[in-house]
């Protein structure tokens, strides 16, 4: 994925770049822990993110130097609901960095690659009582168009 430059709206000096070796990755620990935080450690968050790798799942953060400011994991799949689609797992911002724009770059730079991979669209979950992230989501355009169940079948851990 190229490198891109930041935003007016967003910090200056900040970038938008993948996440894919285990340092890059594990930099991006402290941030999606807040949306995961059942991952106990950046090892553990590391070793499952290079695992669902080989299914296609990517991670782009925003950078500043070193630091990550917002994570988004996603991937490409196919299905009959949605055709060819981009489907974002994680999409997640320090606290001390909402509202500073890092969000909505990460879904235009998503949306810029699920366009680039020739997606009908973006698809993403986010629980139906998180009324800011369905604010947010809609104010960029996203569609409520989509509801979700589960059921749970045990501890598959």
């Amino acid at each position: 994925m190229p490198e891109h430059t930041a935003a007016a709206a967003m910090p200056s000096r900040t970038i938008l770049r993948g996440a894919s070796t285990p340092d890059e990755l594990a930099a991006c620990f402290p941030v999606i822990s807040l949306l995961r935080p059942a991952l106990k450690d950046p090892a553990e968050w590391v070793e499952r993110a290079s695992g669902m790798a080989t299914d296609g799942y990517r991670v782009l953060a925003a950078w500043q130097g070193t630091e990550v400011l917002a994570v988004a994991g996603y991937r490409t799949m196919e299905n009959l609901i949605h055709g060819h689609f981009l489907y974002v797992d994680d999409l997640v911002t320090a606290q001390d960095q909402r509202s500073k724009g890092l969000g909505a770059a990460l879904l235009a730079e998503l949306s810029a690659v699920g366009k680039d991979a020739h997606c009908r669209r973006l698809v993403l979950d986010t629980a139906a009582t998180n009324t800011n992230a369905r604010r947010f989501y809609k104010r960029e355009g996203l569609l409520d168009a989509i509801v979700g169940f589960y059921k749970p079948l045990g501890d598959a851990s």
